[in-house]
C-alpha cells in the first residue's frame, strides 16, 4: 500500500503540489502568526508598562477627621510607593470668580495634602506644605487659571470660592492620568470643610511603580483603617494588564483564524484535486477493483494519498512559517519564543485537514467498477 501511495503521488508531481499548496500555506501562516505573537508578548508587555496603574485610589465612605497620619506615613514608606496622601473630590462644581462683580464659573474643588498633591500634580507658587496650615489658600489648575486670567502671580491675588475670599497660593499642573486637576481648585482640608462641610468623594491617592498597585492597595486598606470604621474601598482603575492579556490573546486568535481559514481552503483544494485525480485514474481504479481490491481498500489508498500529501505539506509549511518568524525576530532583535507543542499541533492539524478533504474523493473512487474502467 505504501508503494502504491508513493507511486501515485510521484507520478504527477504538479498535481500533488497543487493538492499540497493549501495545506502548506495554512501551516506556514498559522505557525508564523503564533510564534510572532508569543515573541512579541514581551515587547508588548514593556510598552504596556506605561499604561499600568501608576496610582492606587482608596475611597472612604466617611472620614470626617481625615486619614490617620501614621497610616499614611507607613504606606508612603513602602518601597514601590512614590508618594501618598489625600486627594478628595470635595465638590463637583464649586462657584469661583475673580471678584464679586465678575460672573461665577464652576470648577471641581479638591481637598489635598502635600503627599496627595505631589502624586497627582506639580505645584508652583507657595510650598504645598501650606495646605495643612489652615490658612484660606487655594491652588488653581493651570487651565482654570488661564480661564480666570490668573497668569501673573507675582502679586498677591484673591479669588472667591463658594463666595468666600481665598488667597491664590499657586498654579498646579496635572501629571498624566490626573488631567481633571488642570480645571480644578485645590485647597487644604481645613479650608475645604469651612467652605463645604462634607466632601463628595473622600480619597487617598498612592503613587506606585507600574505593576505593584494590587499589593500596595491591600496594604493600604489595612494600614489606613485598622479598626474598619472608615469603610475603605479599593477603587483603583484596572491597569494595562487586562488589555495586555486581551491583545496577546487576540494576536494568537488572529493567527489561528488565519490558519484555519487557509486550512479550510487547503482541504477544499485537496478534495478538488483528489476528485480530478479519481476521474483521471478511472481505468487504474477499475483495474484494481478487477484484481480483487475491495472498496474499503481503495478508500484507504486514496485517504493515505491525501494524508501523506497533507503530512508532507504540513511539515514543509510549518518549517517555512517557523523560519519566517525567526527571521522576523532576528531583524527586530527579539528573543524568539516557540512553544514545543506548536509544530506537532500544526502538523497534525494539517494532516487531518488533508484527510478530511480526501473523504469524498475516496468514497467516489471506491465505487469505480471494472465496467466503468473499460468504457473510459
Amino acid at each position: 500500500m505504501a508503494a502504491d501511495v508513493a507511486t501515485s503521488l510521484t507520478a504527477k508531481p504538479w498535481r500533488t503540489f497543487a493538492m499540497m499548496a493549501g495545506i502548506m500555506l495554512a501551516a506556514a501562516s498559522a505557525t508564523a502568526a503564533i510564534v510572532t505573537a508569543d515573541t512579541q508578548q514581551t515587547q508588548i508587555d514593556r510598552r504596556f508598562d506605561l499604561q499600568r496603574s501608576a496610582a492606587v485610589v482608596i475611597q472612604a465612605q466617611s472620614a470626617p477627621d481625615g486619614f490617620d497620619e501614621a497610616g499614611l506615613a507607613a504606606v508612603a514608606a513602602l518601597q514601590p510607593v512614590t508618594g501618598a496622601g489625600e486627594l478628595s473630590v470635595w465638590a463637583e462644581a464649586a462657584p469661583v470668580s475673580l471678584n464679586r462683580w465678575a460672573d461665577d464659573q464652576t470648577a471641581p474643588m479638591l481637598v489635598a495634602d502635600v503627599g496627595g498633591l505631589s502624586v497627582a500634580a506639580i505645584a508652583t507658587g507657595m510650598d504645598p506644605a501650606n495646605l495643612a496650615s489652615g490658612q484660606p489658600l487655594v491652588w488653581v489648575g493651570e487651565t482654570l487659571a488661564a480661564r480666570l486670567g490668573l497668569a501673573d502671580l507675582r502679586s498677591a491675588q484673591t479669588i472667591l470660592v463658594e463666595h468666600r475670599p481665598l488667597s491664590v497660593a499657586g498654579i498646579v499642573r496635572a501629571r498624566p492620568g490626573f488631567d481633571y486637576i488642570n480645571t480644578s481648585l485645590v485647597v487644604g482640608r481645613h479650608t475645604g470643610v469651612a467652605l463645604v462641610p462634607a466632601g463628595r468623594t473622600v480619597r487617598v491617592i498612592v503613587g506606585v511603580r507600574p505593576g505593584s498597585a494590587a499589593a500596595v492597595a491591600d496594604y493600604a486598606l489595612a494600614a489606613l483603617d485598622p479598626t474598619k470604621t472608615l469603610g475603605l474601598v479599593d477603587v483603583t482603575p484596572p491597569d494595562g494588564k487586562i488589555l495586555l492579556g486581551g491583545v496577546t490573546t487576540d494576536l494568537k486568535l488572529i493567527g489561528l483564524a488565519l490558519g484555519g481559514f487557509v486550512g479550510l481552503i487547503g482541504a477544499i483544494m485537496v478534495a478538488n484535486t483528489m476528485s480530478m485525480s479519481v476521474v483521471q485514474r478511472t481505468r487504474e481504479l477499475g483495474l484494481r477493483s478487477a484484481m480483487g481490491w475491495t472498496p474499503a481498500r481503495i478508500r484507504r489508498l486514496i485517504l493515505l494519498e491525501s494524508g501523506a500529501a497533507g503530512l508532507f505539506a504540513a511539515v514543509v509549511g510549518c518549517s517555512v512559517g517557523l523560519a519566517l518568524a525567526l527571521a522576523w525576530a532576528a531583524i527586530n532583535a527579539w528573543q524568539p519564543i516557540v512553544s514545543r507543542s506548536l509544530p506537532a499541533i500544526v502538523v497534525l492539524t494539517g494532516t487531518a485537514a488533508a484527510i478530511v478533504g480526501g473523504i469524498l474523493p475516496a468514497h467516489r473512487a471506491s465505487h469505480v467498477s471494472p465496467l466503468d474502467a473499460m468504457r473510459s
